[in-house]
């Protein structure tokens, strides 16, 4: 069962929430018995934090997976410090600057189902613009690969994962075997943009989350879980990617690039919702 908590819905999952909305980016919040974690507070365009304290009042750690706007976006409706990798400081606080919210905004005014090719305005209804581009982005502080957060019924350990972002990093939820992701991976990864590390880097990251061996690894932007076989189809994907075979893509972000997708099997970007698509979005100089 799932419920609207406002401009979310929370549904209630096998040891932990997951927070959705039309942003189609997820959030998860897990709870100990004396203290909860909050992994990823997306792009706050709703009240996140009444959400969030309409399901629990316990004292909340919060945790960025990474500096991208779409992550760090509702750092600030939070008086608590935001966990984030070092290395992604610097690109939370230019996504969470004026003229990225701004941008992000205008997005969301025509954003765009790629599955149905429905474009609408997916903000709340009372949302304060100006309010909304100047938040900022919370109170950062570093967060490094082994730190512990214990909750009391639920310990949490972070896992380095560069890749996407330089400082990309996962939670993994040791009591149930639970590997909360991010955008670590998935069936179609941006490697391109100039805050991304090289393919190479990526390709040990997913042999090293193989190598955990997670019961399940919870991504970002999908209610599918993933399972080891789809790490190694990605894995997959990311080796054989060849830039010059490459489909050219059409992105905000990082065009000067010039970034392609690239797709195991032949499969092409209308295919990208079909069983075993899987492809790696890389530039010129990715390779």
């Amino acid at each position: 069962m799932s419920e609207m908590k406002d401009y979310y819905t929370i549904k209630k999952m096998n040891g932990y929430y997951r927070i959705g909305c039309a942003e189609k980016s997820f959030g998860y919040l897990i709870t100990g018995k004396d203290k909860a974690a909050l992994i990823d507070t997306g792009s706050g365009f709703g009240d996140l934090k009444s959400a969030i304290r309409q399901v629990t009042d316990l004292p909340l750690y919060i945790i960025n997976t990474h500096g991208h706007g779409d992550h760090t976006g509702g750092n600030a409706q939070f008086d608590e410090k935001i966990w984030i990798h070092s290395s992604d400081m610097d690109l939370c606080r230019q996504h969470c600057s004026y003229a990225m919210r701004k941008e992000s905004v205008e997005r969301a005014k025509h954003s765009k189902n790629y599955e149905t090719g429905e474009v609408c305005n997916i903000l709340p209804e009372d949302f304060d613009e100006e309010d909304y581009c100047t938040r900022g982005t919370g109170n950062l502080v570093p967060v490094k690969e082994g730190d512990i957060f214990a909750l009391d019924g639920a310990t949490l350990e972070i896992i380095f994962t560069p890749g996407h972002t330089q400082g990309e990093i996962s939670v993994l939820y040791k009591e149930k075997n639970l590997m909360f992701t991010g955008d670590t991976t998935g069936s179609f990864v941006w490697l391109f943009d100039k805050d991304s590390t090289d393919i190479v880097t990526y390709i040990k990251t997913l042999e090293k989350m193989i190598e955990l061996n997670a019961k399940e690894y919870i991504g970002a932007h999908s209610p599918r879980v993933m399972y080891l076989d789809d790490l190694l189809l990605y894995k997959h994907a990311a080796e054989e990617a060849d830039y010059s075979k490459g489909e050219p893509f059409i992105s905000f972000a990082g065009t000067e690039t010039k970034p392609r997708v690239c797709a195991v099997g032949g499969y092409t970007l209308k295919d990208m919702f079909k069983p075993g698509f899987a492809a790696v979005v890389i530039g010129e100089n990715d390779e």
